[in-house]
C-alpha cells in the first residue's frame, strides 16, 4: 500500500468515525482511473433531457409531414413568430387570441401554432423575406385589479 493509499484509508476511516457508520470501501485506483474519463456525463444528461423535454419548442409542436417549424419569441409587448417557407408558398394566417393558424403551406393541412401568452389579434402583422414569414402580435395586458361584486343574500 502506498504512501497516498495509506493517507486516503486513514481520512476514510475518519470520516467513518465522524459519521458513527460503516461506508463502503474505498474506490480502487483501477475505479478511480475509470471515473477520470468524464465524457459519458454530457452523453447521460443529454439523454436524459431528450426523454424528460417534450419534443416541443417554444409552444409549437411541429407537424411530421411538415418541413415548416416556427421559432417562437416574447418581447416585454410583443410575441414574434418565425417560419422558414418556401417562395411557392401562399400562406393565409389566422390569428386567434392564444394561436396562430396558417394554411397554405401543406397540402390540405393547416398548421397551429400554440402561443405563450394571449395576443391582440387584429393588431398583428405579418411580413415575408427571405424565404422567412415573420409575425408580430402585441401582447394582451390583464387587468389585475379586482373587481368587486355585491353579495346578495337570500
Amino acid at each position: 500500500m502506498s504512501r497516498d493509499d495509506s493517507l486516503n484509508q486513514a481520512r476514510w476511516e475518519a470520516l467513518e468515525s465522524i459519521l458513527g457508520s460503516k461506508l463502503p470501501a474505498l474506490p480502487s485506483k483501477q475505479q478511480m482511473e475509470m471515473w477520470k474519463d468524464t465524457s459519458w456525463v454530457g452523453d447521460y444528461v443529454e439523454k436524459v433531457l431528450e426523454k424528460s423535454i417534450p419534443k416541443k419548442w417554444g409552444g409549437h409542436e411541429p407537424n411530421p409531414s411538415s418541413k415548416h417549424t416556427a421559432e417562437v419569441f416574447e418581447t416585454h409587448n410583443y410575441v414574434i413568430v418565425k417560419l422558414k417557407m418556401n417562395d411557392q408558398a401562399n400562406p393565409n394566417v389566422k390569428i386567434r387570441t392564444d394561436q396562430i393558424k396558417i394554411e397554405g403551406l401543406v397540402k390540405n393541412k393547416a398548421q397551429i401554432i400554440k402561443l405563450p401568452c394571449h395576443v391582440i389579434p387584429s393588431g398583428s402583422r405579418a411580413s415575408y423575406k427571405d424565404g422567412i414569414l415573420q409575425i408580430k402580435m402585441k401582447k394582451k395586458k390583464i387587468n389585475k385589479s379586482y373587481h368587486e361584486v355585491n353579495v346578495r343574500y337570500l
